[in-house]
């Protein structure tokens, strides 16, 4: 028996719309450089100094546990310890991530919020002194959706879930960020020693 390429192609479609959904795409919206701060909170974040070298210099350990927000537990991390220049790598899990990236033509960044688990594949950073002479943290990440799919950028903000571990090294010499003009970002520059 032959079948008629109509009776086919209603086939087909009627399989594709059974197909199981893939993950969602992100929400964005766009934000200021000076709108991207975070206000959350790191209530179980937990450190442990691990070295102490004979420079200055440093490595800890920074445990963040259910319902932390990563940004807010780095920043807390580095004023609490005072930290003026520090880079950071880390292992775990998220939630409800918002990740961007920075147009340049627009002078925003085009922040794109995902609402599901995720795994972090990499995350890493580095803490300097911003233009007002406070602790700036500086974070990218990568994910990992339910399907594989990978998703990253510059990390807005984020819930961890269930945890995760950030290794801090930090350097007793300040590294010092200026506000760009033709960005509107605070980069780093090594030269600034003020």
């Amino acid at each position: 028996m032959r079948l008629s390429p109509a009776v086919l192609a209603l086939a087909s479609l009627s399989c594709v719309a059974h197909a199981a959904p893939g993950p969602s795409g992100p929400v964005v919206r766009w934000l200021k450089p000076s709108e991207t701060a975070s206000s959350g909170r790191a209530p179980g974040a937990k450190v442990r100094l691990l070295t102490t070298e004979s420079d200055g210099t440093r490595t800890y350990v920074l445990v963040l546990y259910q319902g932390d927000q990563v940004q807010a537990g780095l920043a807390a991390f580095a004023s609490d310890h005072h930290v003026v220049d520090a880079h950071f790598s880390a292992i775990g899990a998220v939630r409800d991530p918002e990740l961007a990236w920075f147009d340049e033509s627009r002078r925003q960044f085009k922040a794109m919020s995902l609402h599901e688990q995720m795994e972090i594949l990499t995350l890493s950073g580095d803490i300097t002194l911003g233009a007002d002479g406070q602790p700036v943290v500086h974070t990218h990440l990568v994910l990992a959706r339910s399907d594989g799919q990978a998703w990253g950028g510059h990390l807005i903000e984020a819930t961890v879930s269930p945890t995760l571990e950030v290794y801090v090294t930090t350097y007793p010499e300040p590294l010092r960020k200026r506000l760009d003009p033709a960005t509107g970002l605070q980069l780093i520059d090594p030269s600034f020693e003020q």
